[in-house]
């Protein structure tokens, strides 16, 4: 061989070495950390190849037998860890090995009262999804309370908390930022948002949130104007809550008598679906368990300094009409007024604002056709996309609302998952087990439909080139 053949031949050596760490360094891998992902946006931060179609026999890489829940998976590194429900009243967290779905840890969570709850689904009792940052895991249970564990299954804390009162149970899943854990829990009776120091498990504050009636929606973080806002839907209003202090910094009128979706944002924009038939109420304490509660003088008057920390208490300038610094029974029927009338639709909310009533002025648009009742959508690239019953999938302009396509995917069940996005395709399922991957695009196409033979409740999660979907019996990997 001539020299320069050797040279030619050294150099596409080299060439072939430099390309493949180029594409490897653009196939990046990214945790899914708590529910619906990175800050439940239901869409995957990696740039790794992803099945067109998956299903039992299908890109299949593992499946396993696990107890019955509605967790959703979550991932981070060589662990899928998730909550479930063994036998009538054992309530677990465990951990799997994301190689080949072995159990590496099971932690029984203390029961002090099982919630009265739904029949259906199976594991109804395990809903919340939990949330890790690698070094915690936390796990959610209205029977028990708020618990965290190291990655190796060592529990750290625990929060008693529980039982509440929703037929429900314990839906709503943490959200972990900053170091710190935020619980939404609005329920019949006694609701509130509160924060936890991750590594202590001691209180930050908590928000009282006792005018909201039931719901069953996560929290999620928007930062925007250099600011983080924990954002929490319920009857009637979506409002922002400073992640430091959890004092209500803003909120917006218009939404459904209860939530069920976790709002997603993108492009400057809140984007806040609820679409509930049910009956439109107002806050579940009348004026006279308020006085009772709160009324520390004995005035028959709600005072500011009496009033806890939460959204009434914040509010409070808003509603006292008279300026006399005491909230009245008339007053306080102003606000049962703005929580009780509500719509249903998805709402785009501009980011900022210096109003701590931002309805005139912070919605961008209101769409009401083909709006999901429990599926979230999800946001990417300028494109909303969601999951409705009956088979109905829809791509919404993120800009104007405009509906660009909708049309039917082969499903005729009900929608309790959130679509997951990654490598350019969205993954879907329905209760009936039916799942269908659609192309991420405006003019999205249908790509491959299957069905798992078993309800599928939880949303799929994606991380490490693999997608993971939960069953009512089984947990599956799919990767190419």
């Amino acid at each position: 061989m001539s020299q320069s053949a050797v040279t030619l031949t050294g150099w596409r050596t080299a060439l072939g070495l430099i390309l493949m760490a180029s594409t490897a360094a653009r196939l990046v891998a990214a945790p899914w950390p708590q529910f619906r992902g990175p800050n439940a946006s239901g869409v995957a931060r990696e740039s790794l190849p992803l099945p067109d179609a998956i299903g039992p026999g299908t890109n299949e890489k593992w499946v396993v037998e696990i107890p019955p829940g509605v967790s959703s998976p979550v991932i981070f590194g060589d662990r899928v860890f998730l909550t479930g429900l063994r036998g009538t009243d054992t309530l677990i967290t465990f951990a799997l090995d994301t190689k080949d779905g072995s159990i590496v840890w099971e932690a029984e969570a203390p029961v002090h009262s099982l919630e009265k709850t739904d029949k259906r689904p199976k594991g109804r009792l395990a809903t919340s999804t939990c949330a890790t940052d690698g070094q915690h895991v936390v796990s959610f249970f209205g029977s028990s309370g708020l618990l965290c564990y190291d990655r190796n299954g060592k529990q750290l804390w625990y929060e008693k908390m529980g039982p509440f009162d929703n037929s429900r149970g314990g839906v709503s899943s943490p959200l972990l930022a900053d170091g710190t854990v935020v619980l939404l829990e609005d329920h019949n009776q006694k609701s509130f948002l509160a924060a936890f120091d991750i590594a202590t498990g001691e209180s930050r504050w908590r928000a009282d949130r006792s005018v909201f009636n039931r719901s069953h929606c996560s929290p999620m973080l928007w930062s925007t104007d250099n600011h983080d806002y924990v954002i929490a839907v319920g009857s009637g209003l979506v409002t922002g809550y400073d992640l430091q202090t959890g004092l209500a910094d803003w909120f917006v009128h218009g939404t459904s008598s209860v939530a069920n979706i976790t709002p997603v944002s993108g492009a400057g924009h809140l984007f806040v679906a609820t679409a509930n038939p049910g009956p439109q109420r107002g806050g579940q304490l009348s004026f006279e368990q308020l006085v009772e509660r709160d009324d520390t003088d004995s005035s028959g008057r709600l005072e500011l300094d009496e009033l806890p920390t939460g959204f009434l208490h914040e509010a409070f300038p808003l509603f006292d009409a008279n300026e006399d610094s005491e909230l009245s029974k008339s007053e306080y029927q102003a606000v049962q007024q703005k929580l009780s009338t509500c719509r249903n639709g998805m709402l785009a909310i501009r980011a900022g604002g210096d109003t701590f009533e931002r309805t005139e002025t912070g919605i961008a648009w209101h769409a009401t056709k083909g709006i999901p009742r429990t599926s979230g959508p999800i946001f990417d690239n300028g494109i909303l996309f969601m999951q409705a019953k009956g088979g109905v999938f829809q791509t919404l302009d993120a800009g104007t609302g405009k509906s660009l396509k909708m049309a039917r995917v082969p499903m005729s069940g009900q929608i309790f998952s959130a679509p997951a996005l990654g490598d350019g395709k969205v993954y879907a399922l329905s209760d009936r087990g039916e799942c269908v991957v659609v192309s991420a695009k405006a003019e999205w196409e249908l790509l491959s439909s299957s069905e798992f033979g078993e309800p599928t409740y939880p949303s799929p999660a994606i991380a490490d080139g693999r997608v993971y979907v939960r069953t009512e019996s089984k947990l599956y990997c799919f990767g190419k």
